[in-house]
């Protein structure tokens, strides 16, 4: 069942991206004006949550296994695409850490992580720990943070609270954070959020299936 309502959810997100591309042709040939203005807006706002959708439902979380793999590596990579683009986002930790991991779903974990910390803090930190036969990564910022009151919220797929780190129209429809659990749940561990000092906000993620992690 759940197999079915995904595939017709894939369906009709596709399906829909044909009339709204004819849509937004026509406005835009509209003469300039608030009416204009406001169905190219509602457009790019659906368009929005139509991909964001599609990588919800993507299903290469369950499907990569796990190999061993180094968790430094995957990290550094994902800090640097961001900082060559002049996103303030950095690296702490070894430089070299093994262990049994899910690469891919790991980078777009992390990668969701820092596109949520940039769009609402000054700067990101990722860093990794090995805590026994567990790897620690943590991605802190320092921006507004997020209430207690929502935290048990924020990885319901599409769930947005406006009190916290921005408005949903601005900054998407809420799948981010239901991507990073589903990622980690995937890999056994687990995700806690947690305040940042002075502000900000500290996502914790200890992934218990790296054992015999060795770091340098």
């Amino acid at each position: 069942m759940i197999e079915n309502r995904t595939r017709m959810l894939r369906s009709v997100s596709h399906d829909l991206r044909t009339p709204l591309t004819r849509l937004r042709l026509r406005a835009e040939r509209m003469d300039d004006g608030p009416i204009r203005t406001a169905i190219l807006s509602d457009v790019q706002h659906i368009e929005i949550l139509i991909d964001e959708t599609l990588t919800y439902l993507r299903n290469d979380v369950s499907t990569e296994k796990l190999q061993r793999a180094d968790i430094a590596s995957v990290l550094q990579t994902v800090c640097a695409e961001f900082s060559d683009v002049g996103f303030p986002v950095s690296y702490s930790g070894p430089d070299r850490l093994l262990g049994w991991c899910k690469p891919n779903a790991l980078a777009r974990a992390i990668a969701n992580l820092c596109d949520n910390g940039v769009k609402f803090a000054g700067n990101v930190t990722v860093a990794l720990t090995a805590t026994g036969t567990a790897a620690r990564i943590t991605v802190g910022d320092d921006g507004p943070g997020i209430p207690m009151t929502a935290r048990a919220r924020v990885f319901e797929p599409f769930f947005k609270e406006d009190a916290s780190r921005g408005i949903a129209s601005k900054h998407g429809f809420g799948v981010g954070l239901s991507i990073v659990a589903d990622i980690v749940q995937g890999h056994g561990g687990r995700i806690e959020l947690e305040d940042n000092q002075p502000s900000g906000l500290v996502v914790t993620i200890d992934l218990p299936n790296a054992a015999g992690v060795q770091s340098a």
